[in-house]
C-alpha cells in the first residue's frame, strides 16, 4: 500500500535540499533525480531502516511524498518529515485509500503518528 504527505502549499524543500538532508539523516539512503521534465516526481529514494526500506517519491511541485515500507519505519519517516517544513504549515500522513488520515504536527512523536493513524482508521 502507498502512503502520503501532503502539505498545504509547496512547503517540503527543494529536490536539493530534501536530498542532502535526506542523506545527513540517514546515511545509507540511495537517492535518484528525475530528469524527464514530463514526469511529476523530482526524485526516487531509498532509505534503509530497521524494519524496512522506506522507498518514495519527491513531487516536483515540493507539495508531496508518497511512498511505502513498514508503518514503524514511516511514521518515523512522517515525524522527520514534519521537521523541515515551517511549524504553520498544515502536513496530513494518509494512506492511498484515503482510510487514515492524520494532521501530523510538530510535538507529535513517530508513536503519536502511528497511533492516530490507526484511530482514524488506517
Amino acid at each position: 500500500m502507498k502512503y502520503y504527505i501532503i502539505t498545504e502549499t509547496a512547503g517540503l524543500p527543494s529536490a536539493s535540499d530534501f536530498t542532502s538532508r535526506l542523506i545527513a539523516r540517514w546515511p545509507g539512503t540511495t537517492v535518484e533525480q528525475i530528469s524527464n521534465p514530463e514526469s511529476r516526481y523530482a526524485l526516487e529514494f531509498q532509505v534503509p531502516m530497521a524494519h524496512s526500506h522506506v522507498e518514495g517519491l519527491l513531487d516536483r511541485t515540493g507539495s508531496s511524498i508518497n511512498f511505502e515500507g513498514d508503518l514503524r519505519d514511516m511514521s518515523e519517516f512522517v515525524q522527520w518529515c514534519r521537521s523541515l517544513i515551517p511549524p504553520h504549515l498544515r502536513l496530513i500522513f494518509c494512506d492511498e485509500g484515503m482510510n487514515g488520515e492524520v494532521k501530523v504536527t510538530p510535538p507529535m512523536t513517530a508513536a503519536d503518528i502511528l497511533q492516530s493513524f490507526y484511530a482514524s482508521g488506517g
